[in-house]
């Protein structure tokens, strides 16, 4: 969700509406690549965007977040065999195609890589020396949404990696990306 907080007009002849707001939301994230059994992680996410009108149909939008990601459950239960935990500093930068109170979005993010935590019932399964994480994710988004009023927007927003965040771990077919 987001919240519309400020609209500016800029001055001069491109007349390029501008709008700035904070976002709010819930997340579901999992991995793939994992050799173990793993289920969707609920993660808060949170941040601010900007938003540029660049035709009557189009808008990009920038945004910094802050969001988890990983897989298994929250701190005091754990689903599964593993529990994984990645908090990351996200900047997307998004295309956004306007239709009457609905939009359809597309583009990359950059990420950065900032707490990670791994935990199994079991022994720990990977050294995280000979299996680091890597301290970036490039990934690709594609959403949709509508304004429920002026101020007021929700969507629905699919990432995934397009590079690996891990290498392949021991009985794993694939390396490890973030979906």
């Amino acid at each position: 969700m987001s919240i519309n907080c400020l609209d500016a007009l800029s001055q001069g002849k491109l007349k390029t509406q501008c709008k700035f707001g904070i976002k709010l939301g819930l997340g579901m994230h999992t991995i793939a690549g994992c050799p173990v059994k793993t289920h969707p992680k609920p993660a808060l996410m949170g941040g601010m965007w900007v938003q540029v009108k660049i035709s009557k149909s189009w808008t990009m939008q920038s945004e910094l977040s802050m969001i988890g990601k990983g897989t298994g459950g929250n701190s005091q239960r754990k689903y599964g065999d593993y529990l994984l935990r990645l908090s990351y500093f996200e900047v997307p930068i998004l295309f956004q195609y306007n239709r009457k109170k609905g939009y359809f979005e597309f583009g990359p993010t950059l990420a950065a890589l900032i707490n990670t935590g791994e935990y199994t019932d079991r022994a720990f399964l990977f050294q995280t020396d000979l299996y680091p994480f890597s301290n970036k994710d490039f990934s690709f988004n594609l959403g949709t949404g509508f304004a429920v009023n002026e101020k007021w927007l929700v969507g629905l927003r699919l990432t995934h990696s397009l590079f690996p965040i891990r290498k392949q771990l021991p009985g794993a077919s694939m390396p490890v990306y973030n979906r």
